[in-house]
C-alpha cells in the first residue's frame, strides 16, 4: 500500500526501507527522538524525503498527488494538531468529513458508531476550548477516522496517527487501539506510534522499533525481546506469559 524506498530526512530518520500493508496494523515504538514522527510525516507527504528516494502510495509517488487527492486517500493525526478557535465538538467532526464530501446521512451513521467507544456524546455541543486535552484528543481521533472511513470514502487507503494515545485514560486507549484494528480489518493500511510496548505487541500485526533514526527491528511481536529493549530503551525487563500473551515488566 505505502512503500518507503530509502526514505531519508537528514539528522532525523533513515534510510528506511519497508512497506505499510493494506489490512495490517503497524505500530511504531522507540524512544523520544528516534524518528517516529518524521517517518509518519514523510509517509503522509507532509515532509519530503531527501535525495534520490521514493515514497509510493499504491504505486504512485506521493509528490505526484494533488492535496485534494491525498486528502481522499490518506489521513494523518499529528501530535500537535491545532484546533480551530470557537468551534464545538460536532463542528470539528464535520471538518473531518469535509475532504470526502461533507456531512451526510452516512457520515452521521459513522459518527454514531464512534460515539460509544470514544465517549463522544457529551462532547458534541461543548466548545473545544472548554475540553480537557484527552477529550480534545478523542474528537481529533474521531475526525481522522471519519476522513478514512471506507463506508464514507471508497478511496481511503492509509491511516496515520502520531501518538494517538497521548493524554487518553486507559479505557479510551484500549478503545482507540480496537478501532484501529477494525479499520485495518476493513482493508486500510493503519500505522500509529505509541509508547506502550506491551500494547504495541498485543495489538499490532507488525511492530517497527526505531532507534536513532534507523529500524532496530521490525516484524511480529516476537522481535521485541529483552535484549532489544535493553539496547534501545536502556531498560532491563523480564518476560512473563499469561494466557498465551507475553508481557514485559521492568526488573
Amino acid at each position: 500500500m505505502l512503500t518507503l524506498n530509502g526514505f531519508v530526512q537528514t539528522k532525523r530518520v533513515g534510510p528506511i526501507e519497508g512497506e505499510f500493508i493494506a489490512g495490517q496494523l503497524t505500530l511504531l515504538i522507540g524512544p523520544n527522538g528516534s524518528g517516529k514522527s518524521s517517518l509518519l510525516s514523510g509517509a503522509a507527504g507532509l515532509s519530503a524525503s531527501e535525495g534520490p528516494t521514493e515514497v509510493l502510495l499504491a504505486g504512485k509517488a506521493l509528490s505526484h498527488f494533488s492535496l485534494p487527492e491525498l486528502a481522499c486517500q490518506r489521513a494523518m493525526l499529528t501530535q500537535q494538531a491545532s484546533l480551530p478557535h470557537g468551534l464545538r465538538g460536532y463542528e470539528l467532526l464535520a471538518l473531518g468529513a469535509e475532504p470526502v464530501g461533507g456531512v451526510s446521512e452516512t457520515v452521521c451513521l459513522a459518527i454514531a458508531r464512534l460515539a460509544e467507544p470514544l465517549g463522544l456524546a457529551a462532547l458534541y455541543n461543548r466548545p473545544l476550548n472548554t475540553l480537557s486535552g484527552g477529550e480534545q484528543q478523542r474528537l481529533l481521533i474521531a475526525s481522522t477516522l471519519l476522513q478514512m472511513d471506507p463506508t464514507i470514502n471508497p478511496s481511503a487507503k492509509l491511516l496515520l496517527l502520531d501518538e494517538p494515545l497521548a493524554g487518553l485514560d486507559w479505557q479510551h486507549q484500549l478503545a482507540t487501539l480496537a478501532l484501529l484494528r477494525q479499520y485495518a480489518d476493513l482493508g486500510l493500511a493503519v500505522v500509529a506510534s505509541i509508547h506502550d510496548i506491551n500494547l504495541a505487541c498485543q495489538y499490532a500485526d507488525e511492530v517497527w522499533c526505531l532507534h536513532q533514526g534507523r529500524l532496530a527491528a521490525r516484524g511480529a511481536s516476537s522481535v521485541i525481546t529483552p535484549s532489544l529493549i535493553a539496547d534501545v530503551f536502556k531498560v532491563k525487563v523480564r518476560v512473563f506469559e499469561q494466557k498465551g500473551r507475553r508481557v514485559m515488566l521492568p526488573e
